[in-house]
């Protein structure tokens, strides 16, 4: 009855669950080759070819597990924060960050915006909402969603605009800024949570949450060679050949920029407001290293101890072949 009670207790969590699992299936699936095998050749000889079949299957599979990066992996690749630096980067603890320019030493995107014969930038920052596009909406409704229209392409950031058009930011020389280029926000989304996260964990910079703060640019520097621009097959067959030959891993920086807001307060029932970014505030730079991990270290290790281990008990039983089959000769020789 204690039994039953102690069982009743045990909470059936997924590690439990799956500890047991593998358990009960290493005894059923095992335990069951092995019982066969030490009726017909014994105990001993039964758990060398057993373990022997076991590392052999587990060479397979952390071969598998080694080439794709899978099962039983370490750590992924993530970025690591090295310096948050508050104000001029020229101040900033990695000499590389020192030749990033400051914001307000480049034009703001709106500006680039309006200064660049680009369609699709301009249609989609430098527009705003006509009263024959909006036939429903009175003199008043018109003149607010115009204004926070304007407020939204005033507000825009060279990484959101260089997401919509390239091309733009590309002719202000934003894609060679010395060592560093601009990012897209398509390509800055796991720095951009990290610098983010990163933030938050330094109270003494006064962002409480994230609402009190706007994600500006992100810039990288360093890495792997990249596609150009409209690639065609060859450049893409000349890239990956250049990428896997490659041994080393160039160590690659990425900067992620972001500034305190103006409070507003906020109206039940309506949307929030458009974040403003408060020009007395200074801009905090997250300098960040992209960290490779060691995904396929875990799999490396499985496979290379699981051949050792598999080649040595293979000649365990050689020599104990050869043993036997000396005694036989012997037996037979002496019978003679």
């Amino acid at each position: 009855m204690d039994n039953l009670v102690t069982l009743a207790g045990l909470g059936w969590d997924p590690e439990i669950r799956g500890i047991l699992v593998v358990g009960t299936g290493f005894a059923v699936l095992m335990g069951s080759i092995w019982l066969i095998m030490a009726t017909n050749s014994g105990i001993r000889l039964a758990t060398l070819l057993a373990t022997a079949a076991l590392m052999g299957w587990m060479v397979i599979l952390g071969s598998a597990w080694w080439m794709y990066g899978s099962g039983w992996k370490g750590d992924d690749p993530s970025w690591k924060t090295i310096d948050i630096n508050v104000g001029d980067l020229r101040a900033s603890g990695l000499e590389l960050a020192r030749l990033l320019p400051n914001p307000d030493e480049m034009p703001s995107a709106y500006e680039l915006v309006v200064d660049s014969n680009d369609a699709a930038a301009i249609a989609e920052f430098d527009t705003l909402p006509t009263a024959v596009d909006n036939p429903d909406l009175s003199a008043v409704q018109l003149a607010a969603l115009r204004a926070d229209r304007q407020l939204r392409n005033e507000i825009v950031t060279r990484s959101e605009l260089a997401a919509v058009s390239r091309n733009v930011t590309d002719a202000a020389g934003l894609r060679s800024l010395g060592p560093w280029r601009l990012l897209a926000t398509t390509e800055a989304g796991d720095a951009q949570a990290q610098a983010a996260a990163d933030v938050l964990a330094h109270p003494d910079l006064g962002f409480a949450s994230s609402v009190d703060y706007k994600l500006l640019d992100a810039y990288t520097t360093g890495g792997k060679p990249e596609l150009k621009d409209d690639p065609n097959r060859l450049d893409r067959i000349t890239h990956w050949i250049a990428s896997s030959a490659r041994l080393t891993h160039p160590t690659r920086y990425t900067v992620v920029q972001l500034q305190g807001v103006l409070y507003q307060p906020t109206v039940a029932g309506e949307a929030p407001p458009r974040p403003v970014v408060d020009p007395d505030e200074s801009v905090v730079s997250v300098v960040m290293i992209r960290d490779l991990g060691w995904v396929r270290l875990r799999p490396a290790l499985v496979t290379i101890g699981s051949l050792l281990i598999f080649l040595a008990l293979c000649y365990w039983l050689h020599i104990r072949d050869k043993e036997l089959m000396a005694r036989r000769e012997e037996f037979e020789t002496a019978k003679a």
